[in-house]
């Protein structure tokens, strides 16, 4: 009896770059087992791709991708082998599980089911990492209670097939100083203001992201979120809320603008360092490192992706500086007032602090824009802030309007642009 051959299936996706990439059965099937896994683990019953890449490399697989070819394959794969649920049995798991799921953990971050398990939890982390105060932590709990968090969407956001894919971009936040009450000539600025330009920005944000065809945002706070009533004298009388208040509002406005340019864009990232103002202590010389307002921001936006199901990955940096290699192109970012940008040696000596060649240096502080060419092609650069001009900026002459600012970058190059507020 002659024998029968037997074919081996292939299988490929096509990635960014319009590469063909073969993969095996053995990858596919590992990539099946992790996806289901990741799924479970959700509350939205959504894969996080970020972390399946990963989960894939220790797996031994390292022609894995996030994009949506390669999302397809899984899931054509997963209907050949009879691994996939039929959108009957899914509509049950998304009305039997993550709708409550959703609603429960949103309604335990909002309100008052969290008291006891979670809430001690994260309670007593934030006293570990904030100084062990306790009447501070006391008061975060209560502003959380008393705030509504934005629910996670995570869309597939997908660019036209013609259209070149390779741009990223940077986003900064810098100096809302969220909190603070200015009733100047020159200028006005609140709590509401703040909200209405941080939406603005979000906006301005996703027209440059159509506008440049951007794939991938990594969204960086450098600082001074709040206004801190115990900075100065001044702030005593010209701050809206009490610190704790401040934390978590600025906190809710902040993932308000994350889950905007997620709309609009698939990968994103958010990082966040500390400004003089966030210190919990005024005097710098006497406040611990991580002592300050950013740090439970940044625990407050790690929770809510955690709860909410965001496939936002949250990257962790020291609490003064952070550094980013985009397309090659290596960025570092402080907030300024610990390492002065208008010296003009600031960059070559954080390349020699943190072994590394970078391209531009960035911060804020100085409530200005600014950028200084310090090199070949090599930029010192201040953005400017949310807050605008104040009592204290006039006395110093440092009038300046608003602005935020952003780098796109590829291959080719980057460009570091001022955004108007």
């Amino acid at each position: 009896m002659e024998g029968k051959s037997i074919t081996t299936k292939e299988y490929s996706y096509v990635n960014r770059k319009g590469e063909h990439i073969s993969v095996s059965q053995e990858h596919l099937l590992t990539a099946s087992r992790i996806k289901e896994e990741l799924q479970k683990m959700s509350p939205s019953r959504r894969c996080s791709w970020y972390q399946h890449k990963k989960l894939m490399q220790e797996e031994g697989f390292s022609n894995s991708d996030t994009n949506e070819n390669y999302r397809g394959l899984i899931k054509r794969f997963q209907k050949e082998q009879g691994r996939l649920p039929s959108a009957k049995e899914h509509a049950n798991l998304v009305a039997d599980g993550t709708l409550k799921s959703i609603q429960s953990a949103i309604g335990e971050l909002n309100g008052k089911k969290l008291e006891m398990q979670e809430q001690g939890r994260v309670v007593r982390k934030l006293v570990r990492q904030t100084n062990k105060d306790l009447l501070l932590i006391e008061e975060v709990r209560t502003a959380l209670e008393n705030t509504d968090f934005v629910l996670a969407e995570n869309p597939v956001v997908l660019p036209e097939a013609d259209q070149d894919t390779s741009m990223s971009m940077v986003v900064c936040l810098s100096d809302i100083h969220y909190g603070a009450h200015v009733d100047i000539p020159e200028n006005y600025y609140d709590t509401q203001v703040a909200e209405y330009l941080l939406n603005d920005y979000a906006n301005k944000v996703i027209a440059l992201i159509k506008k440049n065809k951007v794939y991938s945002v990594d969204i960086v706070n450098l600082g001074d979120i709040v206004e801190h009533a115990y900075m100065r004298n001044q702030n005593l009388y010209d701050s809206e809320e009490t610190l704790s208040e401040q934390i978590v509002h600025v906190t809710k406005l902040i993932i308000d603008f994350i889950q905007k340019v997620r709309q609009h864009v698939e990968l994103v990232t958010y990082r966040g360092i500390a400004g003089n103002h966030d210190r919990l202590q005024g005097d710098k010389n006497s406040n611990l490192n991580s002592d300050h307002a950013v740090n439970i921001s940044n625990q407050i936006i790690k929770m809510w992706i955690e709860l909410a199901g965001s496939d936002v990955e949250f990257v962790e940096s020291d609490s003064y500086f952070t550094d980013i290699n985009v397309q090659g192109w290596q960025f570092a970012f402080i907030h300024g007032d610990r390492n002065s940008l208008n010296k003009k040696s600031t960059l070559a000596e954080l390349g020699e602090q943190y072994d590394r060649h970078y391209d531009a240096v960035l911060g804020g502080h100085l409530h200005r824009f600014s950028m200084l060419e310090v090199g070949d092609n090599r930029f010192q650069v201040t953005f400017g802030s949310v807050k605008g001009m104040d009592d204290y900026s006039k006395k110093l002459g440092a009038k300046s309007s608003r602005s935020q600012g952003v780098i796109l970058a590829n291959q080719e190059g980057f460009e570091i642009r001022k955004v108007k507020l």
